[in-house]
């Protein structure tokens, strides 16, 4: 009786085992895909540097000029991604007296193209202020530079490297930084795909549903008796909806709306007391290509066109090399899913959007 017992117990223990490794099966995990082999090919760096533009930039034969090393630069990311008939950006603190970029090309062989771009900083241009409801993952700090760099029809995925190193109105060039570029194909990680509904959001550790207020802010007025009158939330955003639709062959579309709440100034002004005039409603739909990167878990979307609406205006545009809307750590459970970025305005702020299908 006992030896049977011991049987069982040794079956039952090993089927526990059984079940134990089926479940912990990396394949059957949604947010451990593997790469995809045409983003490992090391791309030729002389293909790579032709079919690279910068608005306003010049292409000169030769290597760059020689550092002087007169120049603080740093660039906190020095492994990125790229996007087909889009390119990338790179982003950087500059001094004051900053006066261009120079930039040129290597693969991960070590070769260098054999002409380097020459970015003076009044091709640098302030990018769209986008009103994308991810796009925050993507806001710019005020004294930092963006660079745009597109990339021609022929880049296929696959990795390359570059230098750059910035320059000052002094002629001192500063050391030059390597950052290694890897060219996302479209779609990736198909348990991505189908129709995500907005559920809330978390930000902060504060919790916002759909319909409720946020990015509230005050404002102090004074009166027409000369008193000051300080209205509490006297304007805030309502998202009240969203829908985020990821499709097999590369492509998405979302849409959201919103409302928004601002005080009449006149009326509390002349009355003294907070006075609001009707909210305005609006709408953004934005249309493009995503990426996902599998060994980071991060979801980009890169938009192409977009309509945006304002009460009874309504603007629409086409993207032609493209730009960044999202760029994020995603995780999926079932039919859940979680996007979370950071992004700063005064304070540093932490967004975890939670999505359903």
């Amino acid at each position: 009786m006992k030896k049977i017992n011991l049987i069982l117990l040794a079956s039952l223990f090993l089927g526990v085992i059984s079940c134990s490794s089926d479940d912990e099966n990396p394949d059957s995990n949604p947010n451990q895909v593997d790469p995809n082999p045409v983003e490992d090919v090391v791309l030729e760096a002389n293909s790579v540097s032709q079919g690279l533009t910068v608005d306003g930039a010049n292409r000169i034969t030769g290597n760059a000029p020689t550092p002087t090393g007169n120049i603080p630069f740093a660039i906190d990311e020095t492994n990125q991604s790229g996007f087909l008939n889009s390119g990338f950006d790179i982003t950087f603190d500059a001094p004051q007296n900053f006066a261009g970029a120079y930039l040129q090309v290597r693969s991960n062989d070590g070769t260098f193209a054999p002409d380097y771009l020459d970015i003076p900083s009044s091709s640098i241009r302030a990018g769209r202020n986008k009103s994308g409801i991810l796009s925050k993952s993507n806001q710019k700090m005020d004294n930092e530079v963006e660079i745009d760099v597109n990339f021609g029809n022929d880049i296929p995925p696959g990795k390359f490297c570059y230098l750059i190193c910035i320059y000052d109105d002094q002629g001192n060039i500063s050391e030059p930084v390597e950052v290694c570029v890897e060219i996302e194909a479209w779609g990736g990680n198909s348990a991505l795909v189908g129709t995500w509904n907005y559920t809330k959001q978390i930000e902060n550790s504060v919790t916002i549903l759909p319909g409720e207020e946020s990015d509230c802010g005050d404002a102090t007025i004074v009166c027409a008796n000369e008193q000051e009158l300080v209205i509490d939330n006297a304007y805030c955003y309502v998202l009240e909806s969203f829908a985020l639709t990821i499709n097999s062959d590369g492509t998405y579309e979302y849409r959201s709306d919103d409302t928004e709440k601002n005080f009449d100034y006149s009326a509390s002004v002349e009355n003294c007391e907070a006075t609001f005039g009707a909210e305005g409603s609006g709408y953004y739909i934005s249309k493009g290509n995503w990426a996902y990167d599998e060994e980071e878990g991060k979801l980009s979307l890169v938009e192409f066109e977009y309509v945006e609406a304002s009460g009874d205006q309504i603007f629409d545009g086409t993207l032609e090399d493209g730009e960044v809307d999202f760029d994020g750590d995603v995780t999926i459970d079932g039919s859940n899913m979680v996007v979370k970025f950071s992004y700063e305005d005064d304070i540093v702020y932490n967004v975890e959007f939670f999505l359903s299908k």
